[in-house]
């Protein structure tokens, strides 16, 4: 079967372990206000589809969907939600909702050209109330939720469970309201992801929000975006992830409010929040908690223009800022890291220009294996490491790579 759907598994995942300069253009004033039209838009649209249209429910073992009369009776969940969504005004230019009112198992499911799921046409809403567990053997080939260049969708709530392939799958659409979402997927085992934004089927997806995701277990990344302009997240919670909390590849004009990752590919190269393959520019973090993750942050690969504001970064394996431009990360602590508190380092590749312009600024930085910020070449420059306080790490406060790096307003503990 075709691969291309698992494109982040890419050369810039074995990259090697482990900056007065001008910022990125958009203000976090600007940023938090855009994140607020976003959700506000949000809200109108769910208002706009409350009474629903359809409606699935299982009584004694057997699925009903029904659209004034029923449209579906069977022994599948994802069947029956399916024959709901078929089930409203064929081309409509407004959203029509379905409710599906029970949990549900599906699985297992076999290679028959395509992955088994919830395709969502336009102007689709869905709100489920109940627990989607996902039983599949082999590999993972069930994706619960996808939408493929559509416009105009929302999914309000789910709980996924058990080894989907992606819990949600979202390519090449636009206007796209994702609510609260829950998944706990302990039992996957080749792909593995929560939910995954991406441009797989034709163009860039556009204007996406997610209001909360919790994700735990996943064999790979929690959430992703690859090929996605303008994104509003609130808050993302992972714990005992493969992969990342939460990815950006390629990924522009983009408001997080909060990241919160526990044991993000502990042990491995992967982030907490982590910005990849060109992410940014104008990409805004409001918070990030990261705690025993294979790296707390991770920047890399020709990603700019990205702030990072209000960090609890504890016994990561490393941070790390890498072919990366106008950056900031600015204010809250950086302890207990098993390398360099945070590392600003360029490849000897020409694939991605080299960093420069990166701010590291009102941190604390304290007890990490080695230095506190260390910054190595070849060609890395221009960076600031200013008003940080530097304690007990165990290689000293600060190394520089570049004369022209500004290295000043810090405080040592004596």
């Amino acid at each position: 079967m075709s691969q291309d759907d698992t494109r982040e598994c890419t050369s810039e995942e074995t990259e090697s372990a482990d900056s007065s300069t001008p910022m990125p253009s958009v203000t976090r004033r600007r940023t938090l206000s855009l994140a607020a039209t976003g959700l506000a838009a949000g809200a109108v649209g769910t208002a706009q589809a409350s009474d629903h249209d359809a409606e699935v429910w299982e009584t004694d073992g057997t699925w009903y969907a029904a659209n004034g009369g029923t449209v579906y009776e069977g022994p599948d969940h994802m069947d029956a939600i399916q024959a709901a969504v078929d089930s409203l005004t064929t081309g409509r230019t407004s959203k029509e909702k379905v409710l599906v009112k029970n949990s549900g198992s599906v699985g297992p499911h076999s290679w028959d050209g395509d992955v088994k799921a919830v395709d969502l046409p336009s102007y689709t809403v869905i709100e489920h109330n109940g627990t989607i567990s996902v039983e599949d053997t082999g590999e993972d080939l069930i994706v619960p939720f996808r939408a493929q260049s559509v416009e105009s969708i929302e999914i309000q709530n789910v709980t996924i469970e058990g080894n989907p392939r992606y819990g949600i799958w979202i390519q090449s659409c636009s206007d796209v309201q994702l609510g609260t979402i829950n998944m706990s997927l302990w039992d996957t085992e080749t792909v593995g992801i929560g939910v995954r934004i991406d441009d797989s089927d034709g163009g860039r997806s556009q204007n996406v929000s997610l209001e909360y995701a919790s994700v735990e277990g996943s064999q790979h990344h929690a959430v992703e975006t690859y090929g996605v302009d303008d994104v509003t997240i609130g808050t993302v919670e992972t714990v005992d992830t493969g992969g990342c909390g939460l990815l950006l590849n390629d990924t522009a004009y983009a408001t997080v409010d909060y990241v919160n990752a526990t044991r993000a590919d502990q042990g491995g190269g992967y982030a907490g929040f982590r910005c990849a393959n060109g992410a940014g520019p104008e990409i805004v973090v409001n918070r990030v908690d990261a705690v025993d993750c294979g790296r707390g942050i991770f920047t890399v690969s020709g990603s700019e223009g990205i702030e990072i504001y209000d960090v609890y970064l504890d016994g990561n394996g490393g941070n790390l800022v890498q072919d990366t431009r106008y950056l900031l990360i600015d204010g809250g602590t950086v302890t207990n890291t098993g390398s360099s508190g945070i590392r600003i380092d360029s490849r000897a590749s020409d694939d991605h220009p080299h960093s420069s312009d990166v701010t590291v600024r009102n941190l604390e930085i304290t007890g990490n294996a080695e230095y506190g910020v260390y910054e190595t070449g070849p060609d890395t420059e221009s960076n600031a490491i200013v008003d940080n306080h530097f304690c007990d790490n165990a290689s000293g406060a600060v190394e520089t790579y570049a004369n022209s790096t500004d290295v000043s307003g810090n405080t040592y503990c004596s």
